[in-house]
């Protein structure tokens, strides 16, 4: 009985100790799963304020063109009047 019982015992912690090693091995998958994660969404943050950021860029050269285009044909009206 009492071999049997240490028998048992070392089953019970080959087995916990198996557990422990599949339990760790599933938490850095997850980690390492997270972190892929994380770096999508800051890549697609990034890529997302660069667009914007372009954006804007473009609708201030479009305003300032527009602005140019308007600043010039008035001063046209100007020559033209005088």
């Amino acid at each position: 009985r009492i071999r049997r019982a240490k028998m048992n015992n070392t089953e019970l912690i080959e087995r916990l100790v198996e557990l422990e090693r599949s339990m760790v091995k599933k938490r850095d998958v997850d980690v390492k799963a997270f972190e892929e994660k994380q770096k999508r969404e800051l890549a697609d943050y990034e890529l997302k304020k660069t667009w914007e950021l372009n954006g804007y860029s473009q609708a201030l050269v479009d305003v300032t063109d527009i602005l140019r285009g308007e600043s010039q044909n008035d001063e046209g009206v100007e020559d033209d009047e005088r």
